[in-house]
């Protein structure tokens, strides 16, 4: 059984990354800037580029200099929608 990686990056729901996760960019597969922090440490925070990979999975390539995490882009929308409604 393969171990589970944790993810280096994590997506911090500002009303940018927000608003690009949504975006018709996003949803087409375009590179998007979104903010994000450091799992380890979420004091220490960094814009990243974003592309959905559409194919199996349906993933959303978060890219921070040289390193990538894959996330759920159905996940990510949905939370993004969430958040949306609450900053409302």
């Amino acid at each position: 059984m393969a171990g589970l990686t944790l993810p280096t990056y994590v997506l911090e729901y500002t009303t940018k990354t927000i608003d690009a996760v949504l975006s018709q960019a996003a949803l087409e597969g375009n590179e998007v800037e979104v903010d994000v922090y450091e799992r380890s440490d979420v004091s220490k925070k960094h814009v990243a580029l974003g592309k959905r990979m559409k194919g199996d999975g349906d993933m959303f390539r978060v890219s921070v200099g040289a390193h990538s995490d894959d996330w759920s882009y159905t996940i990510l929308r949905e939370s993004a929608g969430r958040s949306r409604k609450l900053k409302k």
